[in-house]
């Protein structure tokens, strides 16, 4: 298949990880817009592709594909300036890559003839990110955009599965779940360690390569076999010595008695509920 010619509008960290991974894999990157200009090293970088600030004016220096990697708030004014340049946009294919929104933002694009999907990204873009090998893209739209999407993706190396258009919002709230408040319960496992004194750049390293082997074995086994622990074993003992160890904090206590009681759900699916397991239930809803 003869990979099209592609335009990136917004240059944030997922604009560029974008920009990197497609010219990678010798993708043409026909133009680049932004809403401030480029320096002149980074330019450099990519002789084959022009660098523009602001919103195209005309569709002359538009390739096939266009991505739109500006910020969710933006994408709506985008797509409404991007309709007005031309009165079809029949063999034009725009993509935006919102976690949230679904490629309907897009209609005005669609209206005009331009077929349209949402390709979203679950990891985390950092600045650091140079490729998009294994990623998982959750992906929504027109059959041709897609299917041009998904054969993408398999140059890149990464994954993608399909949506329908009302889950986008949900799995985006899973997402954050799955990945911002990750960092959340690492730094709530680095606060509990703290109060033995223990400091806290061991404590992450430590912890974040038992949560690196946790999340691998979600992965492989799913939740159910994946988790452990004193909730599991119905170890009332450790769990009660537990919280005596939290009563100074109330907010980690309360944190600490919500996660157990969730894990308590997981060992009813599992079907191995005991006795014990009632005792759990009393002690974590005090």
């Amino acid at each position: 298949m003869k990979k099209p010619r592609i335009s990136i509008i917004g240059l944030g960290r997922v604009g560029t990880a974008f920009l990197n991974a497609l010219v990678d894999q010798d993708y043409p990157v026909r133009s680049v817009y932004n809403r401030s200009g480029v320096s002149e090293s980074f330019s450099k970088s990519y002789p084959n592709t022009v660098f523009e600030t602001g919103l195209p004016q005309n569709e002359e220096a538009l390739g096939e594909l266009i991505f739109l990697t500006s910020s969710d708030d933006a994408i709506p004014e985008i797509a409404a300036n991007l309709a007005q340049i031309r009165s079809t946009f029949v063999g034009k294919f725009f993509v935006h890559c919102s976690g949230t929104l679904s490629s309907e933002i897009l209609k005005p694009l669609q209206k005009k003839g331009a077929q349209v999907a949402s390709f979203h990204p679950m990891r985390s873009i950092t600045p650091k990110t140079k490729d998009l090998k294994e990623v998982w893209f959750d992906v929504e739209g027109d059959e041709a955009v897609v299917a041009m999407l998904e054969n993408i993706a398999d140059t890149l190396g990464s994954f993608t599965f399909r949506v329908e258009p009302e889950a986008k919002s949900l799995l985006h709230v899973s997402a954050v779940v799955a990945s911002n408040y990750l960092v959340v319960l690492a730094d709530l496992a680095a606060t509990i360690s703290a109060m033995g004194n223990i400091p806290e750049d061991k404590a992450l390293k430590a912890l974040s390569s038992l949560m690196q082997n946790t999340l691998n074995n979600v992965s492989e086994l799913g939740t159910e076999e994946a988790l452990t622990g004193p909730v599991v074993r119905g170890d009332l003992e450790t769990i009660r010595d537990h919280m005596a160890k939290l009563e100074g904090n109330s907010e980690v206590l309360r944190i600490y008695k919500m996660l157990g009681y969730r894990a308590l759900d997981i060992v009813k699916r599992k079907d191995e509920w005991t006795a014990a397991h009632d005792e759990i239930k009393k002690l974590l809803s005090r």
